[in-house]
């Protein structure tokens, strides 16, 4: 039911952002200085290294009768590497039902990147008595269950957000940069808007660090688009029982289009590969498969594009000269 109440939201969003006759979307103070501490602890992470199974949580003092368990909870731990006083992250490997893809090999892609797992909470150990430690569940993003794996914790650093979010264009070319896509989400929704946490192949191998922000966009061409959008692509366009004599469109129209800039995300943390990032602002509904891309990289893409549109302004005074006609000058 949630999912459902997400998703009717999400679209409803994203209906209104669509009927905006506006081109550029202005620059707006920011709402806050960051993310929650919420956001930040329970974001979840994709990781190609093994997360050790050696602690773990047992049960909770009112054993067998409870099997999860909520925040501020007395719960029994296992494991060796238990330290009394010591604060643990509770992590759990999650995976997504449906099988379907939401764009092309998006499934794959997303199993590249390594295994995903979702923040539950943290605990504190208070004793421990053999092998079996007592704690409290402190933090909770879920409810815990018997299984859910202990990694020690490690505070993530905070993140502010900047004070002016600043004017986007809502149609640009591809930025030069190395691109990547959105391959997950928290909750595994499939309609993102503002507030949702995605996972991207966008890591610290492409120069994104945490703090930095990525536009999300998507083109127009097919291979852009999800299945659904893919088989509308290959309907008949302009079709008119009394038009004649139209004007002749080549097939690959839609790949010189400009992309469509569908919102903005702030990178919370981040892999080699992968990172975990929030939708501060969404113009359009955002899909999984859509592109990320540093705004830097945009931002020199477009001073590119201006050189190339006014290739005179950079020379200097002599080849100015000597190139007058050349110029229109």
């Amino acid at each position: 039911m949630k999912r459902l109440i997400a998703i009717f939201a999400l679209l409803s969003g994203s209906l209104w952002a669509q009927s905006s006759p506006a081109l550029d979307v202005p620059a707006t103070p920011s709402k806050s200085n960051g993310p929650s501490y919420s956001q930040l602890h329970c974001s979840g992470f994709i990781t190609h290294k093994a997360v050790p199974h050696t602690n773990f949580v047992l049960a909770s003092k009112e054993a067998p009768h409870q099997d999860q368990f909520a925040a501020h909870a007395i719960i029994f731990l296992g494991g060796p590497g238990l330290v009394e006083g010591d604060r643990y992250r509770v992590v759990r490997e999650v995976e997504d039902l449906n099988r379907e893809d939401s764009s092309p090999e998006q499934r794959k892609k997303l199993g590249k990147l390594g295994k995903l797992y979702q923040d539950i909470g943290w605990v504190t150990v208070h004793s421990v008595q053999q092998s079996t430690a007592i704690a409290t569940f402190d933090f909770s993003c879920d409810t815990a269950v018997p299984g859910d794996v202990l990694v020690p914790l490690h505070e993530e650093p905070e993140i502010h957000y900047r004070t002016i979010d600043p004017t986007v264009n809502s149609f640009r070319p591809a930025g030069g940069g190395k691109a990547g896509h959105i391959l997950g989400s928290k909750d595994f929704l499939g309609l993102l808007g503002s507030g949702t946490i995605v996972y991207t192949d966008s890591g610290s191998a492409k120069g994104v660090q945490p703090g930095d922000y990525l536009f999300v966009r998507r083109g127009y061409a097919n291979a852009d688009l999800n299945k659904i959008d893919q088989l509308s692509d290959k309907l008949p366009k302009g079709v008119d029982l009394y038009a004649v004599n139209q004007a002749k469109i080549k097939s690959d129209t839609n790949n010189k289009i400009p992309s469509h800039v569908l919102g903005e995300m702030l990178v919370l943390t981040v892999s080699a590969e992968s990172s975990t990032a929030l939708i501060t602002r969404s113009f359009a509904e955002i899909q999984l498969g859509d592109v990320v891309e540093s705004e830097n990289a945009q931002a020199a893409s477009e001073a590119t594009a201006v050189k190339e549109v006014q290739p005179c302004s950079t020379i200097g005074r002599v080849r100015r000269a000597l190139f007058l006609g050349h110029c229109g000058q």
